[in-house]
Formats: structure tokens, sequence, C-alpha cells
């Protein structure tokens, strides 16, 4: 069975920080994130050739940033160097890839929660699991609410859970397994994460009998919102966090 829920889960949260409106998975998206109200935010983390954490979504660097190739074959040193801003709009030309330890300051300062989701290669997904968990567990606020850790991969979260067992763990899936496969993946989890596009009131009610709470991205339509809160789904990820949006 799940381990106990989340009673500090806010129903909206931030994705990518408030990336509708600034670059996603920048200071600046998390900025604006709290500026909008969110208390929520839920950010990537992938590493570098070099071994720092780092807020990225793709594995690819060419999306996002004005660079090219692949993330975990690039050094740190040059991500820093990168425009992850320009992209989005000449507003935000210059902000930089941040680190995972300069998320955290952020989050504290702006008193923000956090999902933090592990994206890793299968080749490294423990060793990721493991060193994402170990940075929350060495530079996350004591005093604060602890974190959301959320992978694809049952690998990754097994590995988290053995360093940050405090921390609570969720799965991600594109759609929802059958009771078994859940059972088998989602061990030691409190929520599952399911995209939007698949997901049905039967798979709701399923995640809800196993004691999952039922994360749901991204959800930018409030009347969509409105029916997956109907069925009991405890959060959604969205572009456009601020709450008066969702009531």
């Amino acid at each position: 069975m799940p381990a106990p829920s989340l009673p500090w889960l806010a129903p909206v949260i931030a994705h990518r920080g408030a990336s509708g409106v600034a670059p996603e998975n920048t200071l600046a998206a998390i900025r604006r994130a709290g500026e909008l109200g969110a208390s929520w935010v839920e950010v990537d983390v992938r590493r570098a050739a070099s071994g720092e954490l780092v807020l990225m979504h793709d594995a690819t660097l060419d999306r996002t940033t004005n660079g090219r190739g692949n993330v975990a074959e690039t050094p740190y040193e040059t991500l820093a160097g990168l425009d992850a801003g320009a992209w989005f709009g000449p507003d935000f030309a210059g902000e930089p890839i941040p680190s995972l330890e300069a998320f955290i300051r952020l989050a504290e300062e702006l008193d923000l929660c956090a999902n933090v989701e592990i994206k890793a290669e299968a080749s490294e997904a423990e060793e990721m699991g493991r060193d994402v968990a170990m940075a929350l567990r060495d530079h996350w606020p004591a005093h604060r609410a602890t974190a959301l850790i959320s992978s694809t991969s049952p690998k990754a979260l097994g590995a988290a859970a053995k360093a940050a067992p405090d921390f609570p763990r969720g799965l991600v899936v594109d759609q929802v397994p059958n009771e078994a496969a859940l059972r088998e993946q989602a061990l030691g989890c409190v929520s599952v994460h399911t995209n939007n596009f698949f997901l049905t009131q039967a798979k709701t009610a399923l995640l809800t009998r196993l004691g999952y709470a039922a994360l749901v991205y991204t959800v930018n339509r409030v009347e969509r919102a409105k029916t997956l809160y109907a069925w009991g789904v405890a959060a959604i990820f969205t572009d456009y966090p601020e709450p008066e949006r969702w009531r």
C-alpha cells in the first residue's frame, strides 16, 4: 500500500514554474509562479556531464536554449553560459539554466513547496534517484514541508527512498496501468502523476481506491480541471498557476 498522503499538497501546481508566461524550468518562471500566488511548483532535473544537477526537461538543449547537443554530454560550465530565456521572448534573454541548489534557495525565499521530477536514462536511473534525493535531503530547508520526488522510473524512486526516506515519492505515467502493475511500479509512492489526455473517471477511482493521490498534467482548461476535481483528482499541473483562475 502507498505511504501516507500529502496533507500539504496544493490543488494547483505550477508546471515547470509559470511556464505559460515565462521560460520553463528557469528561476524567472519560478519567481513568476510565486508572484501569481502559486504555493507549489514542479521542476525537472537532469545531470550535466560534469555531475551537477540542473533544471531541464528535455534530454537535449535545442528546444529551450541557444545550445545544441545532449545535456548529459555538456559540462556544467558550458550549460551555465547558455541562454535559456530568449527562445521564449526578448524580455527573458540571458536567463540561465539553474542548478538544483539555486532552485532550492529560491523556493525557500519565495515560500514554495516543490515537486522535483527526476529525468534520467535507464542506465543512470538509480544513481540519479540517489543523487537528487541526497541533494534534497542536504539542502531542502528542514523547517519546510518536504518536497515531493517523482519519476517515470521505479528504480530511480527506489534509490531515492533509500537515500532520503523522509521525502515522499510519486510515480509518473503516461497512462494509468492496471492494478497489478500499479502496485508493483508505484511501491511506496504517495502519488501517481498521469497524463490529462488519457485519464478517465474509472482510472481516477482506481488510484483513489488504492490510496494514491492523483496528480494530472498538463491542465490549462478550467472546465477540464473542474471535471478532474469532481472525479477526485488531488492536484493539477498547469502552465497558468494563478489560484483565482481555478476557483
